[in-house]
């Protein structure tokens, strides 16, 4: 068994879901608000089941935190992954604006 092979099956198989929380879902209704005054639609949540592992997936239940903020493409973490250079100027905007609400917003 490769390294590579290895790590992939226990990446795969033994990171845990993030699983919804209040603090991650309020979180990712602050995202889809920017994205509906951004003008590029709703945003939801995938199965966490079916979404695939993140590192974040590991803290998620103890801080609030969303994941998955990144272009799209195909083939992920694997020879010949692509992505959509094009989302990123939309993707950086709408960070940046999650960003600075964040900072405004109460405590």
């Amino acid at each position: 068994v490769s390294t590579q092979s290895f790590f992939f099956f226990f990446f795969f198989f033994f990171s845990p879901a993030m699983e919804p929380t209040t603090g991650n879902n309020r979180l990712l209704e602050q995202v889809d608000r920017i994205s509906k005054d951004m003008g590029i639609g709703a945003t939801q949540a995938g199965d966490p089941g079916s979404r695939g592992a993140g590192d974040i997936s590991y803290i998620a239940r103890y801080v609030d935190c969303i994941d998955g903020l990144g272009a799209s493409g195909k083939g992920a973490h694997a020879p010949g992954e692509t992505i959509h250079l094009k989302e990123f100027p939309t993707l950086i905007k709408r960070a940046a604006i999650l960003i600075y609400r964040l900072t405004q917003s109460e405590k």
